[in-house]
């Protein structure tokens, strides 16, 4: 079997300056990153929870206007081949404030019945899921169309609609 190549993603926000390319494989350790309708850069997470990289994310992500969501990488899905995976790191959803006043997962379980995403890497399409399983099993599936995909486990989200 031929392992499909990656593209480059295109970042929406360069945040944290220097950080991963969304869609890197190459990195062993598991990271983070935002989607706030567009990708930022990527970061290994670290011990604590989960450690946003230095700088303000306010000044890259117009807040008052996005829904964001803080991910953890899990998985990436080519064509229906999994190019990698990274375990869980273990942090729980957020049980504080994040910068930007991102609330704990638990309200997007609440809001969409999932903990779990796959997205689109040139963006769109987002579905969500209970298991990490439905997910990485949705994104494996024969597809007519190319397809490149994220598989994510939603830390923390911040809805436009909380800033009225």
């Amino acid at each position: 079997m031929t392992v499909p190549r990656l593209r480059p993603t295109k970042v929406a926000y360069d945040f944290p300056a220097g950080g991963l390319d969304p869609f890197d494989v190459e990195e062993p350790r598991t990271q983070h990153l935002y989607d706030a309708g567009g990708w930022s850069r990527a970061w290994v997470a670290g011990r604590s929870w989960p450690a946003p990289p230095p700088g303000r994310i306010h000044d890259v992500i117009p807040l008052p206007y996005k829904s964001v969501s803080l991910l953890e990488k899990l998985a990436v899905v080519v064509n229906g081949v999994v190019l990698r995976e990274w375990p869980e790191t273990g942090h729980a959803s957020a049980t504080r404030r994040l910068p930007g006043r991102l609330r704990p997962a638990g309200l997007w379980r609440d809001r969409c019945g999932s903990a779990y995403v796959l997205i689109r890497q040139s963006g769109g399409a987002r579905t969500g899921f209970d298991t990490y399983e439905d997910a990485i099993a949705t994104a494996v599936r024969p597809c007519p169309h190319p397809a490149t995909w994220l598989v994510g486990r939603v830390l923390a989200y911040r809805s436009a609609f909380a800033y009225r």
